[in-house]
């Protein structure tokens, strides 16, 4: 290539007549393959002329051929969509295939939208199983918190007041005598990990978890009665009031063949749980089965996690899927007395990587303060009962018109606004204003829902308007909710 451009290069300076001689012939070989070139096409379509006529007419026929088929077939199809013959037609056959299978239809729907309570209920026998549990916890202590030597407490974590702690020479904290062996008789090593007032708490690793802890709480708590306690568990509208956790519970089934039973019900729950901002929350499908034993004289509260149709999943929360607890609560003396001890055991896998120290930092502190939470809550019920029950019997009272104008001298005179409703009717009578008798029974019945009508409306400005929610003080009594 460089020999050549130095070529040219050398002949345009020496013999430049050279150059035009050579842009002469290449302009004459341009106009000989110009007429060449022409006269050949010409040639050729001379020639050829009808065979590229009927080439194109056949590519134009097939053309107008699909179109004039598309058309045709549109046309078709829309006189047959809205032709009121293929349209009857079409439900028939549709209403023939359902017929076919309807049945198979309501035995998929029914199984998709109800619960097999046969199925999934909690068996009694595991109810029963669980009513050695405080004797398993009194072995527990034995075992891992107390001295073998003076029978005192060994120290877990914190001393608390009021309990006399070992002061054996060489004695060991509660968990070093655990690792060094102490197994129950059933299998389980339960490891001493805190103590705070009247509870006690221990933790074991579950297997197949991942590093996470089952654990188990013993409480003694002399102030509050077993019934109120069980009542603050299952009655999930109360649960709302006093847990901030809560963000939505609601029992979303019960078991038909316990909605009439006091002494023990099966129920389905939902129940969302707050979480810190950077997890979304938790939530929870479980179903829980508690029953009042009175000739053991417990209490046993037993949940598991289940599938219910009525809660799907959520994108916006996470469902916890393994989750299990049991509760064994005995009264010191009668149900409704105050002072009862109980155990608790549950195991919750949340779904989420968590550093050990932190789980336990949550442990040691979400436990304990949800018990005083609840302990408070009982404490709090109580005179919530009472309130509830003077409300009831307020009202039932002021549902009497007729009694209070006979028994105008009775005990009922100690409720405030009766005892100023009857002030308003006797004090024409202490001024000294006599009213005429009624001489027609007519006048009788007038004055009487006067009076009825003046009561009405002196109770609603003292006490203002009752909800209905209010009026009833056996909605309290009756074990009908539930919360984990």
């Amino acid at each position: 290539m460089h020999c050549l451009h130095v070529s040219n290069a050398l002949a345009r300076r020496y013999n430049p007549n050279l150059i035009h001689a050579r842009n002469n012939t290449s302009k004459s070989f341009e106009a000989i393959g110009r007429k060449w070139g022409g006269r050949w096409v010409r040639l050729w379509l001379r020639e050829q002329s009808h065979e590229v006529a009927k080439s194109c007419a056949r590519q134009f026929e097939c053309i107008v051929a699909q179109r004039v088929r598309r058309t045709l077939q549109i046309f078709h199809l829309y006189t047959k969509i809205w032709d009121e013959v293929a349209l009857k037609s079409f439900v028939n056959i549709w209403r023939r295939r359902l017929g076919q299978n309807t049945r198979k239809y309501l035995f998929g729907a029914a199984g998709v939208s109800a619960y097999n309570w046969d199925r999934e209920r909690i068996p009694d026998n595991e109810l029963h199983r669980y009513s050695k549990e405080l004797t398993d916890i009194y072995q527990l202590r034995e075992n891992t918190v107390t001295c073998a030597k003076c029978h005192l407490r060994l120290v877990i974590d914190v001393t608390q007041s009021g309990v006399k702690y070992c002061q054996c020479h060489g004695a060991k904290p509660a968990l070093a005598s655990v690792q060094n062996g102490l197994i129950l008789s059933n299998g389980d090593q339960w490891q001493p990990f805190i103590e705070r007032q009247d509870m006690i708490m221990w933790r074991k690793e579950e297997p197949e978890s991942g590093g996470l802890y089952a654990y188990k709480v013993y409480g003694s708590f002399p102030d509050v009665s077993a019934e109120d306690f069980l009542h603050v568990q299952v009655d999930v509208e109360y649960r709302k009031e006093w847990d901030p956790t809560a963000r939505h519970l609601e029992v979303i089934d019960t078991d038909p063949s316990t909605e009439s039973c006091l002494d023990h019900r099966s129920e389905i729950v939902y129940w969302e749980m707050i979480w810190p901002r950077l997890f979304a929350n938790r939530d929870y499908v479980f179903q829980r089965r508690w029953l009042i034993d009175k000739e053991e004289g417990l209490i046993v509260i037993v949940s598991r996690t289940s599938d219910h149709p009525k809660a799907p999943l959520r994108p916006d929360t996470h469902r916890v899927s393994t989750y299990w607890s049991y509760m064994v609560i005995k009264p010191y003396t009668e149900f409704d007395q105050p002072g009862i001890e109980f155990g608790l055991t549950y195991f919750d896998d949340p779904g989420v990587n968590i550093p050990s120290a932190v789980t336990t930092w949550v442990a040691m502190s979400g436990v304990p303060d949800f018990l005083c939470r609840m302990r408070k809550a009982t404490l709090d019920y109580q005179s919530r009962k009472s309130n509830d029950a003077k409300s009831a019997m307020v009202n039932i009272v002021e549902n009497q018109p007729i009694v209070l104008e006979t028994c105008s001298d009775s005990s009922v005179s100690d409720v405030g606004y009766v005892s100023e409703v009857k002030e308003n009717t006797e004090t024409p009578k202490e001024k000294g204003d006599e009213e005429p008798k009624p001489e027609r029974s007519d006048k009788k019945e007038r004055s009487a829902e006067n009076t009825e009508d003046k009561a009405e409306d002196k109770r609603e400005s003292v006490m203002g308007p009752t909800p209905d929610e209010e009026r009833g003080f056996l909605h309290y009594f009756l074990p009908s909710r539930l919360f984990t």
